[in-house]
């Protein structure tokens, strides 16, 4: 029996799903279901969303619904059997997810019930986790609250952001949603969540990346893994936001809170309970520099960051 599948997905985190669902000898890949394009650059032209781009480029199916009732057009036209969810940003209604004749499943990169939401990655990195997982559910109705079809833990290294904590997740991603299918073919049963364990891993915002300098180093490092590429973390210096690239954790020197510290070829910023090396940074309204020459640039070395 040949599976007619879409995938409904607007992040490239779907990219290896679909090449290991393309070449599966039982499935049909009949399409993509990502976002419309949107306005983006200082000319706010419309812009496809990067998978769109890449699989328009691979020459594959690409559709751009703008609510649930096209959504639900394309799988009763295309007569869609499964409906696989990866990184897709809606939550679609009971009455899309009754139409493929398998349901729809979803790819979530987390335990669940832990970390229910739209930033699994991300709040396990900041909570400083040594292991998250993904999981391949049945969508209902609710978020992220449907039967587990197949799951797997992977562990979190102290150096994982979340640009690398994802490379991990993802291979395990492509071999567990390849299991539930196989599940789903076989009349085999998802497993309920657990309810009581469940916690939720909410949007990140641009201000969750606000330094707290009074929070301990380890926090505050936890942060930089977790947001430091996407959406950024910053701190302030008398009104000026200023961009931290990148910094890295040390040992034993102890600082006034915020306070900047040239020791050595080492800038050190203090925290609540020792100090953080900043490493490289960026001004507001400035090229990124290293944070020596950050230091060498101030006027008054007693300055703290807020």
């Amino acid at each position: 029996m040949i599976l007619k599948v879409c995938v409904a997905s607007s992040s490239l985190v779907a990219q290896s799903a679909i090449e290991s669902l393309k070449k599966t000898a039982n499935i049909d890949l009949v399409c993509i279901i990502s976002n419309p394009d949107k306005p983006a650059g200082r000319g706010q032209a419309l812009t496809e969303n990067l998978l769109a781009q890449w699989a328009n480029q691979v020459g594959m199916t690409v559709k751009k619904p703008i609510n649930d009732a096209e959504v639900s057009r394309i799988l009763i036209e295309d007569k869609i059997d499964l409906l696989i969810t990866i990184a897709y940003g809606h939550i679609l209604s009971g009455s899309v997810l009754e139409i493929p004749t398998y349901g729809c499943i979803n790819l979530h990169f987390s335990l669940l019930p832990k970390y229910r939401g739209a930033a699994p990655v991300q709040w396990a990195l900041l909570n400083g986790d040594n292991e998250t997982g993904v999981s391949v559910f049945k969508l209902e109705i609710g978020m992220d609250t449907g039967p587990i079809f197949a799951q797997k833990a992977v562990p979190i290294s102290d150096q994982d952001t979340t640009t690398s904590l994802l490379s991990k997740l993802i291979p395990v991603g492509v071999e567990l949603i390849d299991d539930a299918i196989f599940m789903l073919e076989n009349n085999q049963p998802p497993k309920v969540q657990d309810t009581t364990l469940a916690s939720m891993a909410p949007k990140i915002t641009k201000d969750d990346g606000r330094i707290n300098w009074q929070m301990p180093a380890s926090s505050i490092y936890n942060q930089y893994r977790a947001l430091g590429e996407n959406p950024g973390v910053f701190t302030e210096l008398a009104g000026s936001r200023i961009r931290i690239n990148q910094i890295a954790q040390e040992e034993g020197e102890r600082f006034p809170i915020g306070s900047i510290h040239l020791v050595g070829s080492r800038l050190l910023v203090g925290t609540s309970d020792s100090s953080l090396e900043v490493i490289s940074l960026t001004p507001e309204g400035r090229k990124p520099m290293s944070g020596i020459d950050f230091y060498n640039g101030l006027r008054n070395h007693t300055v703290k960051f807020a």
